[in-house]
């Protein structure tokens, strides 16, 4: 009798941690929703224009924004510090309201040479990528006021020594693209951002937190240059970052 019971509680014991392992695994494997929602050109007021629809609506878990590349340095398009910084604050409030987290990203450096022969240097006070460190310092700030994830990708292009002019793989130039670029990655560069803000988000134990993720920005977030801008199927870092979350080959 003794045995028998000591039988039936094994089984049931076995039972249970199979059950368990199922549903771990389950858990942990459950796919994650990517969305690319990355436009060329875009500044925070593009965004603030289209955060409803690209973002409110479709009701994600975490957004990852980075935006002020063309706030900054298009020649076209350039605002005060002060602008971004209120326009910034208004996206990540707005995201908050609706129960979705932020990640806020620093824009990578760029390559001025290149930039300045398509932009007018005179209208800039100061060197590009000093206004980009700069912007960076306000969405830290941001980041603290909003009590929300920060990421400092800048630092990561700056520890590699990105970019050297006409030389390196990552940011577009003659030598790796045939174009007089400076601002946009290669697909290597691509890469490297999703890898990264994969390391970042392993780090902080929230690679498998998330069951929706969008990807919200302006032509790098896009992937301009790179094959498949706009999806989570071509070169950009959406499309890297949504292989390795996923494990897809």
């Amino acid at each position: 009798m003794k045995k028998t019971r000591i039988m039936h509680l094994l089984i049931v014991l076995l039972s249970m941690s199979l059950i368990y392992c199922k549903a771990s695994k389950s858990i942990e494997t459950r796919p994650v929703v990517i969305l690319n929602k990355g436009v060329g050109g875009n500044t925070t007021a593009d965004l603030l224009k289209r955060l409803q629809v690209d973002v409110i609506d479709e009701k994600p878990d975490l957004v990852i924004l980075m935006i002020g590349t063309n706030d900054m340095l298009n020649s076209r398009k350039m605002i005060s510090y002060e602008t971004y910084k209120s326009n910034l604050t208004r996206i990540v409030n707005t995201i908050k309201k609706n129960k979705s987290e932020v990640l806020l990203m620093g824009s990578p450096t760029v390559d001025s040479v290149y930039l300045f022969e398509r932009h007018d240097k005179n209208l800039f006070k100061e060197t590009p990528n000093k206004k980009i460190d700069t912007a960076i310092d306000m969405v830290k700030q941001v980041a603290i006021e909003q009590n929300v994830l920060f990421f400092n990708l800048n630092q990561s292009f700056k520890t590699k020594e990105l970019p050297k002019h006409n030389e390196d793989l990552y940011i577009r130039n003659p030598k790796n693209s045939n174009a007089k670029d400076g601002v946009h990655p290669t697909p290597l560069g691509y890469k490297f951002i999703a890898e990264e803000l994969y390391n970042f988000l392993s780090k902080e134990g929230l690679v498998h937190k998330y069951t929706k993720i969008i990807c919200f920005g302006d032509s790098i977030t896009k992937g301009s240059g790179a094959k498949g801008g706009g999806t989570v199927t071509g070169e950009n870092y959406p499309s890297f970052l949504n292989k390795m979350i996923n494990n897809l080959n």
